[in-house]
This record gives structure tokens, sequence and C-alpha cells, in this order.
């Protein structure tokens, strides 16, 4: 006979339902371990431009310093400074969710929302500069960050230090998404110093492939990569940091991994060395090379905001490639 009791242990352990009265719009519910988002309201175009509106014309001065990619840059090439950089992947794994490619851990949203407020001086974080005008994106980033902030802004200033000065994230993201992409070409070519004649180390998803095929990092004095889970990677953290570990301090850390490179950054900085999470860069400068108008598939690399061929892991037989893993930890 079905008790009340039975009833009630099979929703605690099958069915969680979560509606967070911070969350003005979304509601979580998970039905035997597949988890759903529902919107609690569809806002339209026009709604959002509305509700947005004070933030991009300057009327609504409430946002948070951001110094602008050029800037960034800059900063980059004239320091040794390591880079940690937030965007809405690791607001949203923050927030309790999971993504494409990383399940929500508590362990890591803690350590993100530590490393957000760091007042370490030789760390850059990166939050993404489109709390206020957003000019300087294509319309389809421009819809999308309209519709992110609406609902998520008063979350994103809790996190916030107002007193903080950040940097612009995409500074790793030059290309895509910029409505004046003219510059494009002089700033890879400047980007491209800060790694000049140095040791390198990329941390990477397995299929990721940081200038394999292309000139990006060919500049380097020597390369070598550590190979991490293409999904999940936080689930190896503690071997990914112990492989870093085994290389001098001089080495610089390019690092390509979702919100564990957020993380991997900021603990390789802590340690003495330099270590710069830097994303998308190889996949902007394969875009930007290519000419490409939207996200498109790239030959040969793992492209997580291309669902159609994006996200396809290949086999790739070429001996540079081959002899520059240092480990791989994806299997």
């Amino acid at each position: 006979m079905t008790t009340k009791k039975s009833i009630k242990q099979f929703i605690e352990k099958y069915i969680w339902y979560y509606n967070n009265p911070e969350d003005s719009y979304r509601i979580q519910l998970r039905i035997l371990g597949l988890k759903l988002t529902l919107r609690k309201k569809n806002y339209s175009a026009g709604e959002l431009a509305e509700l947005n509106k004070p933030y991009e014309d300057g009327t609504n001065k409430n946002i948070p310093v951001v110094i602008n990619r050029h800037q960034a840059l800059e900063e980059l090439l004239n320091s040794e400074k390591s880079l940690a950089r937030f965007g809405d992947g690791e607001f949203n794994l923050i927030f309790g969710n999971d993504l494409p490619f990383q399940e929500y851990s508590k362990e890591l949203a803690d350590k993100l929302a530590k490393i957000l407020k760091s007042d370490d001086k030789n760390i850059m974080i990166g939050i993404t500069d489109v709390f206020g005008s957003l000019a300087h994106n294509v319309p389809d980033a421009v819809n999308f960050w309209r519709n992110y902030l609406v609902c998520n802004r008063e979350r994103i200033y809790k996190l916030l230090d107002f007193n903080k000065q950040y940097y612009d994230t995409e500074m790793t993201r030059p290309y895509i998404n910029a409505s004046d992409k003219s510059y494009c070409g002089e700033y890879f070519k400047k980007f491209k110093k800060v790694w000049q004649d140095k040791n390198v180390v990329f941390v990477e998803g397995k299929a990721s492939r940081l200038g394999y095929n292309n000139d990006l990092f060919d500049n380097v004095s020597s390369a070598k990569r550590i190979l991490c889970p293409p999904k999940n990677a936080w689930s190896k953290y503690g071997e990914i940091l112990n492989r870093c570990k085994n290389f001098p301090k001089d080495t610089l850390f390019i690092i390509a991994l979702g919100p564990t490179a957020t993380a991997l950054a900021y603990d390789l900085s802590k340690l003495g060395y330099r270590a710069l999470d830097l994303g998308h860069i190889d996949i902007e400068y394969e875009w930007f090379l290519m000419k490409a108008t939207e996200k498109v598939a790239v030959k040969n690399k793992y492209v997580n905001e291309v669902k159609k061929g994006g996200r396809v892991i290949t086999e790739i037989h070429d001996d540079r490639y081959m002899n520059e893993i240092y480990a791989n930890l994806a299997d």
C-alpha cells in the first residue's frame, strides 16, 4: 500500500522544484534526473529595450567600472598580471545552473563568487562590458545582453564589488560580436605580443586545440598542452592543478576551459605563475580569418556555441601537435 511517506520520499529523491523569490523570471524543475528551466515571463524585444534603456543611455549611472578591451590589452602587455574572466556562463553557474559543458558544483560556484571580489592587484578580473551602453555590439548580441541583464542585473550586482575596477571579458572575444570589426587585425597582432618568446602551456579541453592550424601562437618559444575533459573539467581540477605545478615559475599558462579556467587562472596566479584565461580567443581568430559574419563550426576544433557541427570531437594526426601534449587528462 502506497503511503504518504513513501510518496514524499519519491518526490524528494526524484523530483526537485526550485522557485527562488530573488529570481524574477526563472523556475527550475528536475524530474528523474532531467533538469528543466521554465520562464515565468517572456519579454518582447521592445519591452527589453525599454527596461534596459536607462542604463544604455546613461540616465541610470549605477554600473560597475569595466575597463574597455583596448585598455585591458594594454595592461596585459605592460604587466605580468594574470587574467580570470567571467561571462554569462560563470554567472549562471554561480546562480545554481548547469552549463552545456559543466554541471553545477557548489564548490566551484562558491570559488567563482569569491574570485569576483578578489583584491589581488596581480590578477585582472574580467566581466563583460555590457552594463551600460551596448552600441559596440552587433544586434544579436545586443538582444542577448538586454534579455540577460533585465533578468539578472540585480543578482549580478549583489556579487560585484562596486569599488573595484574590472576589465572587459570580451577582450579575448574582439571579433564576432563587435559592431566595428575594422580594428581586429591590428588587435590580434598586438595580442600576440603577450606570449612572444614565452614558454607556454595550454590548458584546454580535449578538442579546443588552441593555435592548431593557424599562426596565432607561432611566436612562442615552446608549447606544451594539458588536455582536459571537454565536459565537467572541474571534476579533475585537483589533477589539472597538480600537473600545472610541475612547470617552472617562468611558464605562461594559457587556459581555455570554461568556468574551470577562471578558477585555475586565479589559483595559479596565487602560486606565483602568470596564467591567462583566454577562453575563445583562438575561435575568434579563426572567425576573423574566415571573415565570418556569424558563429560557425571550425574544422577539427570544438565550438560549444555552434550546436550544428561545432560540438564534434574529431581525431587528428599531426606530429607537431601530438608532440606538444604533456598530459592527457581527458580520458
